[in-house]
């Protein structure tokens, strides 16, 4: 599970901003709550605040992250870091952006940071909480200095193998270093960040039909669909090559060849990769006749569409107590629909492995402290005159727990509002 992520100067983050998942004394939705040590973590956070103000920054940052732990030891000496540090001011362009995240794996406590500019990793630090007292694994300074605690032979042999843009934890996890696997695996397996609902499908589908877990997650999506009143009674996948779609694989290739500059083996990858046709069974009736009617997932809804997007990453999800970020949840869904999605993570029942989620939305029907705790409303807001983000709690203003949060929000008490100039 998530406990905290720390950023500065990335984007419109300036100075640093610590998102945290741990819960403050508040008493009120204690079910929302797992306990870990001696502290409570939440399973849902979420997020407002005006555009431009750094919602999508903050989950950028997220990616960021997990991308370059992904990439890290694809860079060869010279490569850029693809880092985006606070553009409004050349001062801070090319000082490094940092990062932090502490977390909860296979019941033990990890705390992971970096800073780095476009050119080099800065510093790097990895301790993990075996007991309340951290134990450093290793703390890389300067770029080329690092210091280690124990296992000092082995990491010194991995050290010379690394280059200044690369990441050591990664390094040391291609060399087999145990110590640091759980860290790589909840950075690149644990977290899932999601821009368009759309775009985790093909990779999950994959996943499903590859696991033989297809039935498994039928059941689950036919109850995820239904309970969301769409009538739809069954569904099918079709599973197809690209090169088998006759005139329709010509066209698309076409424009493939353009965009991998004729790339033979990019090429072929391509047109041998999967693609999936969803059809959906509708039972309507028909005076005392019940009759079954086909649709194309196209002809379905817009909001139908996202929420067959969507259920295959909440399958892995749930089934693997991942943390799900998601930049504007409330994206072609009905505000009962976000909420329904909210209240299945805050299920005991249905979210037996703690999964989280942080997503970020305009709908202010949400804003209620019959469903939320203070310390799980967050803010972001942007300084019009510097362009810099702040982030923060509800908690942070001790509003009362019968308060109209949302009226409150929409006359501007808590900040993070556009300001319209009358005309």
């Amino acid at each position: 599970m998530l406990i905290d992520f720390k950023l500065k100067n990335f984007k419109s983050y300036l100075n640093e901003s610590n998102f945290s998942m741990v819960a403050n004394a508040d008493k009120s939705h204690l079910d929302n709550l797992e306990s870990f040590g001696k502290e409570n973590l939440s399973k849902v956070r979420i997020m407002y605040g005006a555009n431009a103000s750094g919602k999508t920054s903050f989950v950028n940052a997220v990616r960021f992250m997990q991308e370059f732990v992904l990439m890290s030891n694809h860079l060869v000496e010279g490569n850029r870091i693809a880092v985006t540090p606070y553009k409004f001011t050349n001062e801070y362009w090319n000082k490094e952006s940092e990062f932090s995240i502490t977390f909860e794996k296979y019941g033990i406590k990890y705390n992971y940071s970096f800073s780095c500019t476009h050119e080099k990793v800065i510093n790097e630090k990895l301790d993990i909480y075996n007991s309340a007292k951290p134990t450093n694994i290793f703390t890389r300074t300067n770029t080329d200095e690092y210091k280690f605690n124990s296992d000092v032979r082995a990491l010194n042999e991995i050290k010379s193998k690394n280059t200044k843009n690369k990441l050591f934890l990664i390094t040391a996890a291609t060399w087999n270093y145990e110590k640091v696997k759980p860290v790589v695996e909840y950075l690149m397996n644990d977290i899932v960040v999601l821009f368009d609902v759309s775009q985790a499908t093909k990779y999950n589908m994959n996943y499903i039909l590859t696991h033989n877990d297809f039935e498994d997650y039928k059941k689950f999506c036919l109850e995820f669909l239904n309970s969301a009143d769409l009538s739809i009674s069954d569904f099918e996948v079709d599973t197809k090559k690209i090169k088998d779609l006759g005139k329709t694989a010509e066209i698309i290739s076409n424009i493939m060849n353009i965009v991998v500059n004729n790339d033979p083996e990019k090429m072929n990858n391509f047109i041998n990769s999967d693609i999936y046709k969803i059809k959906t069974h509708h039972t309507i009736s028909d005076g005392n006749i019940d009759k079954d009617f086909t649709l194309e997932l196209i002809e379905e809804s817009i909001g139908t569409q996202q929420l067959f997007y969507l259920a295959p990453v909440l399958y892995y999800v749930f089934k693997e107590g991942k943390t799900l970020f998601i930049d504007e949840i409330d994206r072609s869904l009905h505000p009962m629909l976000v909420e329904y999605i909210i209240k299945k993570f805050l299920n005991k029942e249905i979210n037996k492995k703690n999964a989280q989620l942080i997503c970020n939305t305009h709908d202010t029907n949400l804003l209620n402290l019959e469903l939320f705790r203070r310390d799980e409303i967050w803010f972001t807001e942007r300084d019009n005159k510097t362009g810099i983000s702040d982030l923060y709690a509800l908690a942070d203003f001790s509003p009362r727990k019968d308060e109209n949060i949302e009226k409150a929000y929409l006359l501007g008490r808590f900040g993070a509002v556009p300001f319209i100039k009358e005309d």
